[in-house]
């Protein structure tokens, strides 16, 4: 059997936000709760299901010295914090086969090792054809003045520093070559204001208008279309296929060598994402526009400059550098062999990769998950767990470009015929809020409740001491299977399960923009999760059976209709319309 918990989380500018030491420090010291924080363990104990307190199921489940244990480590000696800390500050965000994503690996098999892990190792799931790495990046706004004299005169004219931006690049793009200063010119509307401005271009950074698209992917959909349109026309250029006056001005305009191109943001966050066919690149044939997403209140400094006659440069350093692949890419799997049924697996694990845009450092996605899960097999270790079933580990890579190394992963155990053995995927991908909740069809319900049901009552919010920190099992008609690595193995039979996250932090503001930094990190909350996370897998990996298989009912006329044309299923998760000869569906990962 194998049980998998996976977890896939002000204008400041970036080089203010970089080193916030006092938070760090203040953060990797909190291993242990106040007092007020930790709860007496209850007396009586109990289950939460659908929001109600309810008897715990009288199904057998791991050895209550050994939960003992795991409680009092978890609550009194946790390290979450610590991995945390340094997977966010001293490794930084972990784009798919970056360096820093291969630091991030060693440091944790050398981490799994050296608390007695077994096995601890990296497992190949396949390449990216370019490493793509960061390097610390700026972007400022100057105006071009020039200041009178008592006598009248005009001095020299000289730019003056007004606003730091903050702003990102979608991952596999051109970077700037060093700091590249230049004028800003709005893009033109038509020909007769492009050739007005024509001979003024080169150098010059070009001011697009807002996007017409909104949400996080709308504007990463719309900065990826005009990088994939301006590579199309170059690529037809050189094949001969059009003329240069043949293309629109979003194309021409790139063949003036300008510096780049400006985009706004919708609000003051800014979003990163991958240029299309990122995986088909070539080392020799990175298209070579630079093209950058700023936030939108850096737009409106520039926007209503320009509105008013001024001069405006602006100075962008996007250190964005490639290394020829193809980079092999891996999984980090290590484990706690079980006992008598060593052939079953619990596995824990969570996405180690992040998107990369400057300021960001990967935190709340996912740098918590894979925290509070390797915090998970620590605290199974020191409390001398022997589970009946192996407890594994796996830390995913590529989940953010389309669940890659998961997906990977189940085929790899339906060719070795040890997909049967895996009971569930409980996945870890929703920030720094605590494991509140897990979905369960009623046929699941008894034996998630008398899994989870220790550490009910456990933990108090520092912003809410009258709220305990439970996990409520609640019931659905079909289980979730959209956003994050669970859906792999939900698609391949496996009941797959994402931690329904509850708290104060609000997820959105950093997801996958320049926030997600260690100080949106609430302790309380991922030390809850740890403790969650070991207890649940120690229990499934002590139940009498195996997770019972989800019951997917058939679906009705126009559910399949609407699936096919990929809109809603069921259980209300979107799906991208399948090919007629796909071997498997489409994903869209770490949306």
């Amino acid at each position: 059997m194998i049980v998998i918990i996976a977890t896939a989380a002000g204008c400041a500018a970036p080089s203010d936000r970089a080193n916030r030491e006092g938070t760090t420090a203040a953060l990797s010291a909190h291993r242990a709760l106040p007092a007020g924080v930790v709860a007496e363990v209850p007396e009586t104990p109990y289950a939460v299901v659908d929001g109600r307190r309810v008897a715990v199921p009288p199904i057998p489940m791991g050895d209550p010295k050994t939960i003992r244990r795991i409680i009092d480590e978890g609550r009194h000696d946790n390290r979450v914090m610590d991995h945390l800390v340094h997977l966010t500050t001293r490794i930084g965000p972990r784009l798919t086969g970056s360096t820093r994503n291969h630091v991030a690996r060693l440091w944790a098999v050398e981490q799994l090792s050296s608390w007695g892990v077994s096995n601890a190792r990296l497992e190949p799931w396949g390449t990216v054809p370019v490493r793509f790495d960061r390097e610390p990046s700026h972007a400022r706004i100057f105006l071009r003045t020039q200041r009178r004299g008592e006598d009248g005169s005009l001095s020299a004219p000289e730019s003056i520093m007004i606003r730091e931006m903050e702003f990102t690049t979608l991952s596999w793009s051109k970077g700037t070559d060093g700091p590249v200063r230049g004028q800003v010119f709005k893009m033109p509307k038509d020909e007769e204001t492009y050739q007005a401005v024509k001979d003024s271009l080169k150098g010059a950074w070009i001011l697009m208008d807002r996007p017409s698209r909104e949400g996080m992917r709308g504007l990463r959909w719309q900065l990826a279309d005009d990088y994939r349109r301006r590579a199309d026309a170059r690529k037809r250029l050189a094949e001969g296929s059009k003329t240069l006056e043949e293309f629109p001005l979003l194309e021409r305009i790139s063949f003036d060598g300008v510096a780049g191109f400006i985009t706004a943001s919708r609000d003051e966050r800014v979003w990163t994402g991958a240029v299309p066919g990122w995986r088909e690149l070539a080392f020799d044939s990175i298209p070579p526009d630079v093209h950058v997403q700023v936030r939108m209140s850096d737009y409106d400094c520039i926007n209503s400059r320009l509105a008013d006659g001024e001069t405006v440069e602006v100075e962008i350093h996007a250190d964005n550098r490639f290394s020829p692949g193809p980079i092999e890419c891996y999984n980090v799997v290590a484990e706690i062999p079980g006992a008598t049924r060593p052939d079953e697996v619990v596995i824990i694990s969570g996405h180690l990769d992040s998107w990369d845009g400057p300021g960001s450092q990967g935190c709340t996605d996912n740098a918590t998950g894979s925290a509070v899960m390797m915090e998970a097999m620590r605290l199974l270790v020191r409390s001398g767990a022997r589970p009946d079933r192996t407890i594994r580990l796996c830390l995913w890579d590529g989940e953010e470009q389309g669940l890659l190394s998961s997906s990977e992963y189940v085929r790899q155990l339906r060719d070795r015929g040890e997909l049967e053995k895996v009971s569930a995927c409980f996945v870890d991908d929703g920030g720094t809020n605590y494991q509140g909740g897990v979905p369960a069809q009623a046929h699941m319900v008894d034996l998630l409740a008398a899994a989870t049901a220790p550490v009910n009552g456990l933990f108090y919010d520092t912003a809410a001491p009258e709220k305990t920190l439970d996990c409520d099992v609640y019931t659905v008609d079909r289980l979730p299977s959209g956003g994050s690595d669970h859906g792999a193995f939900i698609r391949a039979g496996v009941p797959g399960f994402y931690w329904k996250e509850v708290g104060r932090a609000d997820y959105g503001y950093g997801w996958h923009t320049q926030n997600d930094r260690i100080d949106l990190a609430i302790p309380e909350y991922l030390m809850q999760s740890a403790v969650c996370s070991a207890i649940t897998a120690y229990n499934l990996a002590c139940a009498p059976t195996l997770l019972p298989r989800e019951i997917r009912p058939e679906p009705s006329a126009a559910e399949q209709e609407s699936q096919d044309r990929g809109g809603p299923d069921r259980a209300g998760q979107t799906r991208r319309p399948r090919r007629p000869d796909a071997t498997a569906p489409a994903s869209s990962g770490g949306e």
